[in-house]
């Protein structure tokens, strides 16, 4: 008989399987990416009924099986429940849990995913910084997380770190004027922005949603994360096209 293991994660997404049971995908912090099985998740009895939801945070208690994990017990953390009461807010969070899941699976070692998931959340409800924001973070911060960060301290392709005043998606971060002008890269950006850049990359995680910007800077940054993100991902999220109907 194969034993309980406990992990701490949220849950990503949620679907419904047969009669009464639901297939949830956790990003647990131990684990990686898992699927568990909630048994009799949807009879109105069910133990498991309130915390067999997107987003919830807790620590699960699951057996392994062959192909996938069944829930035995959840001890939940934090709810997250306003997230469901106002439709943008719902997308963003739907959107957050996509584009982890497209970079996580089985096996992987998910800390600082996992917190940066949750700071996201926390800040999605604190209504502080614009979700519009909270996105661009999101993205910057994940994908360096994950190896494929956007290189904001020195010249990308020289190393030089003065005079940094050019972006290039291609090329994976910022130029400087000399190495722009022989790549013919014509999109420059201000102080702010590589001031922000720098912020996003390097502040400790529990930091990350402390400012706002201009609405200037705040136009270079979605020029900049939209572009970085176009460039190293290939998945059409569907809670992003939902977003763009929302107006």
């Amino acid at each position: 008989m194969r034993q309980e293991i406990e992990v701490t994660g949220i849950v990503l997404y949620v679907s419904l399987v047969g009669e009464y049971d639901k297939r949830l995908v956790i990003l647990t912090k131990e684990c990686g990416k898992i699927t568990v099985f909630a048994n009799g998740a949807r009879k109105p009895n069910s133990s498991f009924r309130a915390a067999s939801q997107s987003f919830v945070m807790g620590t699960f208690t699951v057996i392994p099986t062959r192909e996938a994990y069944n829930l035995v017990k959840v001890d939940v953390k934090e709810y997250f429940h306003d997230i469901a009461y106002d439709m943008e807010k719902m997308c963003y969070a739907s959107y957050f849990s996509e584009f982890m899941s497209y970079y996580t699976r089985e096996g992987d070692f998910c800390t600082d995913n996992l917190n940066l998931l949750y700071v996201t959340f926390k800040a999605l409800l604190d209504n502080r910084v614009s979700n519009e924001l909270i996105r661009y973070i999101y993205e910057l911060r994940l994908m360096d997380i994950e190896g494929q960060g956007l290189q904001a301290y020195s010249c990308v392709k020289c190393g030089e770190k003065e005079g940094i005043r050019y972006f290039d998606a291609k090329a994976g971060g910022v130029l400087c004027e000399k190495c722009a002008l022989e790549l013919k890269v014509t999109s420059k950006v201000s102080d702010s922005l590589i001031y922000t850049l720098q912020y996003i990359v390097s502040t400790p995680v529990n930091k990350l949603y402390g400012f706002t910007l201009s609405e200037k800077v705040m136009a270079e940054l979605a020029f900049v994360a939209e572009r970085f993100r176009n460039e190293y991902v290939d998945k059409k999220f569907k809670s992003l096209e939902t977003l763009s109907t929302l107006g």
